[in-house]
């Protein structure tokens, strides 16, 4: 057995080996066909009345947490700020909806609806930061970084 092997797998989930080349990200109709999956699963999971402890509203959360640490561990560009804003979005859009939501629905319709504008919001955050593209610095090896009024900063 090696030693650090543990290690040598749980690194790259959080940086990238030097050389290594990114993944790109999800496409399009993969994301679609995932949204849609979530959508149905958690609609189906309420309608046959599994919302007791763990309904359609928390595993359409779970599955959209399952697809950011997938993009995570491929090595998507952008990665950690997407999952981050994707989760923020998940979490601030679901309790805002729940709020607003009327009272004449069913509680268990109302956590669904309002998880499915949370997944919905969160999957197209994930999906425009992750499309972003990569901020690279270009200098010339002679060029010197002046400080204020045009003179070296040094």
């Amino acid at each position: 057995m090696q030693k650090y092997a543990i290690g040598q797998h749980v690194t790259p989930f959080f940086w990238l080996p030097r050389g290594a080349r990114r993944q790109p990200p999800t496409s399009v109709r993969r994301l679609v066909g995932f949204w849609l999956f979530m959508l149905a699963f958690g609609a189906g999971l309420t309608a046959l009345g599994w919302d007791d402890d763990f309904g359609g509203s928390h595993l359409m959360a779970l599955l959209f947490l399952f697809h950011i640490v997938d993009d995570i561990s491929d090595g998507v560009r952008h990665r950690w700020p997407a999952a981050l804003a994707a989760v923020a979005v998940l979490w601030g859009a679901t309790r805002l909806t729940s709020a607003v939501l009327p009272g004449s629905l069913d509680d268990a319709w109302a956590l669904s609806v309002a998880a499915a504008v949370g997944v919905t919001l969160g999957l197209a955050v994930s999906a425009a930061i992750t499309r972003l593209p990569e901020r690279r610095l270009h200098r010339p090896a002679g060029e010197h970084d002046f400080g204020v009024g045009g003179q070296d900063s040094r």
